[in-house]
């Protein structure tokens, strides 16, 4: 039986932000994510056109604006891999530096690999910091 990671509240709620997101973004076209977007786990009948939402919440924030050091990754997963690496690239421009509900979003590493003889897996892998978090730091390190 596989490992199950428990989920905070907040870590589900940056997810679902996430989540909403990419659903308005990738639902103007059709066929993208027919096998739907998920939090944490897909089912394992899912295989095709499907996303798959992963956080980590390494300072055990309580709240949106103390959100600092949190990481996603964002999994797309299909047989086609040209549409796996065109999908991972949309993720990719769309998310990085862009301000989500007052959460920013910076991109660590985008890779694409296959996962099995018929499988590609295309991840996009961010770290989210508040944005206020964010524009104090950086003017903080202009000014030093």
């Amino acid at each position: 039986m596989p490992k199950v990671w428990p989920t905070s509240p907040l870590e589900e709620k940056v997810l679902n932000i996430i989540k909403k997101h990419l659903e308005l973004e990738l639902g103007k076209y059709e066929g993208i994510i027919d096998g739907g977007i998920h939090l944490k786990y897909k089912p394992s009948n899912i295989r095709l056109k499907v996303i798959e939402l992963n956080g980590t919440n390494y300072n055990a924030a309580t709240s949106l604006s103390q959100i600092r050091f949190f990481f996603v990754n964002i999994n797309y997963q299909d047989e086609d891999q040209e549409l796996v690496e065109e999908v991972t690239e949309y993720i990719y421009n769309i998310m990085d530096q862009s301000v989500i509900r007052n959460l920013f979003f910076e991109s660590n590493r985008k890779e694409v690999g296959k996962i099995s003889p018929y499988l590609w897996l295309g991840n996009n892998y961010f770290e989210i910091t508040n944005n206020t978090i964010y524009k104090n730091k950086k003017h903080n390190d202009r000014s030093e």
